[in-house]
């Protein structure tokens, strides 16, 4: 019978975190870089999903490490 591994799910958990970050950071050099090409409504729309997505992950920062 394999053995339950307890912690895999809080490892993924952080690698998943850790990705997302990375790829909100990436979206905002993007956007940094972009801006002239995009309307003004691209980008306020862009940053209001990158700020809901770091809202979220600094409400779960403490639960999961």
């Amino acid at each position: 019978m394999p053995r339950h591994d307890g912690n895999k799910n809080k490892f993924e958990d952080l690698k998943r975190l850790d990705l997302t970050l990375k790829n909100i950071h990436k979206n905002e050099k993007f956007l940094e870089e972009n801006a002239e090409e995009l309307s003004a409504h691209q980008i306020k729309d862009v940053k209001a999903q990158l700020a809901s997505k770091k809202k979220h992950l600094e409400e779960t920062d403490g639960t999961i490490k």
